[in-house]
């Protein structure tokens, strides 16, 4: 067995390696995620599934689509979800689905609670606030198991959500 001063000779020399680690080991603050074919994948999900997809168009610069996916969500209803980096740095996530279910619905806005409409590009959308996690949906649901629901969900400016939803336009189908 080691003696008080032997031990804390070592822990003296483990504790410089791990400060010379801890000063050489980068830290990151953010991920960025790199730019998808939203549009792409948007126009390969009509196709596929008949739906009336709807994506911005012209939104300009700082707007960077990072995720696109066709996949089942919440009540396993087949969705088409975007995810998009704001101009301000906040993130839009876009999902759409047709036959979405009450709870498909709660997720997608994040437990959010109504709180009134909002009139975007003569379109109405309810309108779901989270306060606890400053997150705000507009959503327009579509009628029964033909029409298409949309849930639009973000962390930052209302404004830019609104920029976000007034450029949607139907995507032509991949042949």
């Amino acid at each position: 067995m080691g003696t008080l001063p032997n031990i804390l000779r070592s822990m003296f020399v483990i504790g410089l390696f791990v400060l010379a680690l801890v000063a050489v080991i980068p830290r990151i603050s953010a991920v960025d995620r790199p730019a998808v074919d939203a549009a792409g994948k948007a126009s390969q999900t009509a196709a596929e599934t008949k739906w009336p997809i709807e994506m911005p168009t012209g939104l300009g610069k700082g707007w960077v689509p990072t995720v696109a996916t066709y996949a089942p969500g919440t009540d396993k209803v087949p969705t088409f979800t975007t995810v998009w980096t704001t101009p301000s740095g906040a993130d839009i996530a876009f999902k759409q689905a047709v036959g979405a279910t009450e709870p498909w619905l709660v997720r997608s806005v994040n437990d959010g609670a109504l709180a009134g409409s909002a009139t975007v590009a003569g379109r109405t959308f309810d309108r779901y606030t989270d306060t606890s996690r400053q997150q705000l949906s507009y959503v327009v649901r579509g009628d029964g198991k033909t029409g298409l629901t949309l849930a639009a969900t973000s962390t930052g400016p209302e404004d830019e959500l609104k920029t976000f939803l007034a450029a949607l336009e139907r995507v032509t189908p991949s042949s």
